[in-house]
């Protein structure tokens, strides 16, 4: 499996069909700093907090400075004196200002950020030789963004701001010279098949679970429903856990991507989400030994989900290309097992 992170770049003036004019060097040296970061390594960034010193900002500011250890950058820098609002990252280039900001979920106030970026712009022209000010995203696109701020649900944060670039272009006083979008995942973008009056969100019916009640659905079936996802240690895993319990079952939930697991005529007991980075396990063992679970190896971040309020383990994280399949073969067999 390729290591590297799949990353694309526009701007906002490039993505309404005009010229970009964020600098071409400062914007070669940000996606490269996305670039370097090894899909291995994503997950584990991307479950740390906001304040851990090592979490997936502070790697991309770290790039940077390798990179270009000329460049003045500063963290949660304040956008005006007047409000307690903060910029992930602001970076002092000769050419002028760029202020970063950086999104791992699928909840981002994509609006506020750029009411930020134009009021930080605001605040550093007031001098009389106002500098040039940029904007910039460092933003998934292979997620889905939540209905309520796209107003679909289908479209990824990188999609999205591609979108509402051809919007924003049409404001002739906006203070900032260009907003850079810069998108990482996994797989490469979520392609968004346009209609002009899109279905409302539902639940998915029942007969939109694909299921196979004994023994495993074909792998042909779940590549064609989870294309954008790496396999190959799934595949393995699933022949490997069938190879165990005979009477295994297993089911495919292609909307909210993930494949169930439990024994033929009886209750699930294990749920594997397809994330970018890797995969996320609620699994029907006691919730208390998470810590048992994280001294084998693995991240254990716990989900306020049905699971969860039912007493699983919910929220094991596993990278796609780990190498603690066996542990999590017999993880796997405990639960079936012990239903």
């Amino acid at each position: 499996m390729n290591d590297a992170l799949c990353v694309r770049s526009t701007t906002l003036r490039q993505a309404a069909g005009g010229k970009p004019r964020f600098p071409a060097e400062l914007r070669a040296a940000l996606v490269a700093a996305v670039r370097v970061i090894r899909i291995a390594d994503l997950l584990d960034l991307l479950a740390r907090h906001e304040a851990d010193a090592a979490n997936f900002d502070s790697r991309i500011e770290e790039n940077l400075r390798d990179a270009g250890p000329d460049l003045a950058m500063h963290r949660h820098c304040r956008v005006s004196p007047r409000a307690k609002f903060n910029h992930d990252l602001v970076i002092e280039a000769p050419a002028g200002v760029a202020c970063i900001e950086i999104e791992k979920g699928n909840m981002a106030r994509f609006e506020f950020d750029i009411l930020k970026m134009q009021a930080s712009a605001g605040e550093r022209r007031r001098g009389k030789r106002p500098p040039r000010v940029w904007g910039c995203f460092i933003v998934p696109m292979d997620n889905v963004v939540a209905a309520h701020i796209t107003g679909n649900s289908r479209e990824s944060s990188y999609a999205y701001l591609v979108r509402l670039s051809r919007l924003l272009v049409g404001i002739r006083s906006m203070p900032l010279d260009d907003i850079l979008l810069v998108g990482y995942g996994v797989s490469g973008p979520v392609e968004v098949l346009w209609r002009r009056r899109s279905p409302k969100r539902r639940a998915p019916h029942a007969s939109e679970v694909i299921a196979q009640e004994k023994g495993l659905l074909g792998d042909a079936v779940v590549k064609e429903k989870l294309p954008q996802y790496p396999l190959t240690f799934v595949t393995t895993f699933r022949r490997r856990l069938l190879a165990q319990v005979p009477t295994l079952r297993e089911k495919l939930n292609p909307n909210l991507r993930y494949l169930g697991y439990g024994l033929r005529g009886r209750a699930d007991a294990m749920y594997v989400y397809f994330q970018r980075g890797g995969l996320v396990i609620d699994i029907r063992l006691a919730a208390d030994r998470a810590a048992e679970v994280r001294s084998l190896g693995f991240q254990v971040r716990p989900r306020d989900n049905y699971q969860g309020r039912a007493g699983w383990l919910t929220g094991l994280r596993v990278p796609y290309n780990t190498d603690k399949i066996g542990l999590l073969i017999e993880l796997a067999r405990e639960a079936l097992g012990g239903m």
